[in-house]
């Protein structure tokens, strides 16, 4: 049996499909100080500075 991992398996790409698809950062299944919860906040943050309709004030 050959597990291989995709690219949305990672936790950047995760985070980033989180923001997407309007979940919140509390929805990260990661734990506290782990680098994957990083990676995945990173990708959150960085969705948000990505998407037009969040700059709408």
């Amino acid at each position: 049996m050959n597990e291989q991992a995709t690219a949305s398996d990672s936790p950047f790409i995760q985070g980033r499909n989180a923001r997407l698809y309007g979940k919140g950062a509390e929805s990260c299944p990661y734990p506290e100080g782990s680098q994957d919860r990083q990676a995945w906040l990173q990708a959150y943050e960085e969705a948000a500075a990505d998407d037009p309709e969040g700059e709408k004030g």
